[in-house]
């Protein structure tokens, strides 16, 4: 009888997990709630915002990215890969010597001042 319970129930959780796995539709053209805390994408969308910057994936969005103030526009745009904090600033050249590094803006100086020791990460042959 208990092998017969537990059949049951097993049935029964394996049921409910394919009827919640089930696409659900809306019929109709109502207003629609949609919870803003869960990320939607389409493909457009999807595809714009894994190639371009993270201002251009905002921009196409009813044009929210101009709808901020500066310095929110400035801290969204600092956490791009191809922006650096000092071209973000106010009136600052990083650094204006034609061929020199942003990081060590000297004549003469290195463009990569970094020294890193030889390891399995950096692929050193030596």
């Amino acid at each position: 009888m208990a092998s017969l319970g537990s059949f049951f129930l097993i049935s029964a959780t394996v049921l409910i997990l394919m009827v919640m796995g089930l696409p659900s539709t809306v019929q109709g053209n109502g207003d629609h709630h949609h919870l803003g805390w869960i990320p939607t994408t389409t493909a457009t969308r999807s595809s714009i915002c894994d190639k371009g910057s993270l201002a251009e994936c905002m921009a196409e969005e009813d044009g929210e990215e101009f709808e901020m103030d500066t310095e929110i526009n400035r801290r969204i745009l600092a956490t791009s890969k191809y922006v650096s904090y000092g071209a973000l600033q106010k009136n600052n050249v990083p650094c204006s010597r034609r061929g020199a590094s942003y990081y060590n803006c000297k004549n003469g100086a290195q463009a990569n001042p970094y020294r890193r020791g030889c390891s399995r990460i950096t692929r050193c042959r030596g």
